[in-house]
């Protein structure tokens, strides 16, 4: 369908261009023809108006020289001149019918003589010598003339008839050609685009089909996608419920276990003080039990307290991004570039310090979007980039954004310590860090704030060389409560 029709158009195109040309052609040919039929014809008119003019003259002379009448002699000049500039015009086209030159030659010569002898005659009379003139014209010699004249003049009309003939034929013939042509021409793009509509009739009643089978699994998609979206929400609140439920049961045996380790702790410095009640004793029990009570209670209990402060800020992590998932998100009016100069502020100490400095270029997009959400995102990206700073360079943060349609981007670039490529996604899983551990961190920052920008109605991409800096690139909806009202239709 895509390169047939295509191809039947790029016919039908050059077909109507060769008719184009073709008609041109013919047209061109046809115009030819047709004028020269038409100069023949006005050359015999023109012949028969040069010999009716002599004609004119002869009779205008004769009256004169019968009569005496002067009144005469105006028709004669008027028909005498007219003759002479008609002969003129006409003896440059009889070359044009095929005339031979001796014939034109003798025409000349003999429109000339009868010129004369009218010419002459006339003289004569107006000399007072009538007898003379009238002996001229009895000589019959201007009467022989105009035979011989009209002689000429017959073939004029023989060869322009004949010409004007044949131009008619052929400009017969080239009509035909002319017509024939449009016909085949004709049929065959009337075979074009009964073939075009053929196939775009087929291929709009198989569109027709193929949607009509869409809507049908449409239909059924959406209420499968309605059913998985419906499972997967159930899920995702279970998992969510069951995160927080797993943090609070964890939470009362930790409760119970650091009670426990500092009655523990209270009961190892009541026998460590009764022990140092009894001086006298200085046997291998009593050295024992000093150990036990002055190293290696105290160490144990120091590794217990560790490790249950450990459990108790996960379990508070892990608490943190349960309820991530379930508050509900306030969507309003948020200036981007004040709540980036907050988090800033908050961390001037740190970053003076370690000689940090931030520039936020250019004015950053607002966004509707809930606030303490958006918050906690730059919040944990801004310290990350404080946090892991190069010290062999000054440290320099820089905070850009822009709006691309319906959404909004916010990037923040730093020339920090850099994350190996390897680690560029394990760094958004849960409890996964990177690099060298020499910050304080428990690796749910990031997957923390990629939950949210998902929850923002956008993600968070990094991209960054080991060694050189890192950047994050934070999406966001730019009005997350116009997409919040289309979720919820």
């Amino acid at each position: 369908m895509r390169r047939s029709i295509p191809m039947a158009l790029v016919g039908g195109i050059a077909l109507l261009a060769a008719m184009v040309a073709a008609s041109l052609f013919f047209a061109r040919e046809a115009s030819r023809d047709a004028n020269e039929a038409l100069a023949a014809v006005r050359l015999h008119a023109r012949s028969v108006q040069v010999f009716g003019a002599l004609q004119d003259a002869e009779t205008g002379q004769r009256g004169y020289l019968l009569t005496g009448d002067e009144s005469y002699l105006e028709p004669y000049l008027r028909a005498r001149s007219a003759a002479e500039s008609g002969f003129l015009s006409l003896e440059d086209q009889l070359d044009d019918i095929g005339m031979a030159h001796a014939r034109i030659a003798e025409l000349d010569g003999l429109v000339r003589d009868k010129l004369a002898e009218l010419d002459s005659t006339v003289e004569l009379y107006k000399r007072g010598n009538a007898q003379a003139a009238l002996a001229v014209v009895e000589t019959r010699r201007g009467k022989e003339l105009m035979d011989r004249i009209r002689l000429v003049m017959s073939d004029i009309e023989r060869l322009g008839t004949g010409n004007a003939k044949a131009r008619v034929a052929t400009l017969d013939t080239i009509t035909s050609w002319l017509t024939a042509f449009i016909a085949v021409s004709a049929g065959l793009l009337a075979i074009i685009v009964g073939a075009v509509l053929h196939r775009l009739v087929s291929h709009a009643v198989a569109l027709e089909g193929a949607q009509e089978a869409l809507s049908r699994i449409n239909e059924t998609l959406e209420e499968k996608v309605a059913v998985r979206t419906e499972h997967l929400q159930r899920v995702n609140a279970e998992v969510q419920s069951y995160a927080y439920i797993v943090g609070h049961d964890l939470r009362a045996p930790l409760v119970n276990i650091m009670g426990f380790t500092e009655e523990l702790d209270r009961s190892a410095r009541i026998f460590r003080e009764w022990l140092e009640r009894q001086p006298g004793r200085d046997d291998g029990d009593a050295r024992a039990a000093r150990l036990a009570v002055e190293e290696e209670i105290p160490e144990a209990l120091g590794f217990i307290r560790s490790s249950t402060r450990r459990m108790d800020l996960l379990i508070n992590q892990i608490l943190v991004l349960a309820r991530a998932g379930t508050r509900s998100l306030h969507a309003e009016y948020v200036s981007v570039g004040s709540l980036v100069r907050e988090s800033l502020d908050s961390l001037r100490h740190q970053m003076q310090e370690r000689g940090i400095e931030a520039e936020i270029s250019g004015a950053l997009p607002p966004v509707v979007t809930d606030r303490l959400a958006l918050q906690q995102i730059l919040g944990n990206l801004l310290e990350n980039a404080v946090k892991y700073t190069d010290s062999s360079r000054k440290g320099r943060i820089a905070i850009r954004g822009w709006l691309d349609g319906l959404a909004v981007h916010l990037e923040i670039r730093d020339n920090g310590r850099g994350i190996a490529e390897k680690d560029l996604e394990r760094i958004f899983e849960l409890f996964r860090r990177s690099g060298l551990q020499d910050q304080p961190g428990d690796g749910v920052g990031l997957a923390h704030v990629r939950a949210l920008a998902r929850r923002l109605g956008g993600d968070v991409k990094v991209q960054s060389t080991l060694g050189e800096g890192t950047v994050f690139t934070v999406t966001l909806a730019a009005d997350l409560g116009r997409e919040q009202k289309e979720d919820a239709k």
